[in-house]
């Protein structure tokens, strides 16, 4: 007997692969931050640090019924 339940599997993967973006930003950030701070600029290192936190403070979830 077949299984009436339409979950797919392959969820997890796509759950993990959502989460990519957000740790490729965080990164991004980081680095640019800390290029910033150890050249000098550190008013432009503090300006995008604080963007890089108030831009993780708002999160968009979106859950997509087949």
């Amino acid at each position: 007997m077949t299984s009436l339940d339409r979950a797919s599997a392959g969820t997890e993967s796509s759950e993990r692969l959502y989460a990519w973006p957000t740790v490729v930003t965080t990164l991004a950030t980081l680095a640019t931050v800390l290029a910033l701070a150890f050249t000098g600029n550190d008013e432009a290192a503090a300006a995008i640090g604080t963007a890089g936190i108030l831009g993780g403070a708002v999160q968009i979830t979106v859950h997509i019924r087949r």
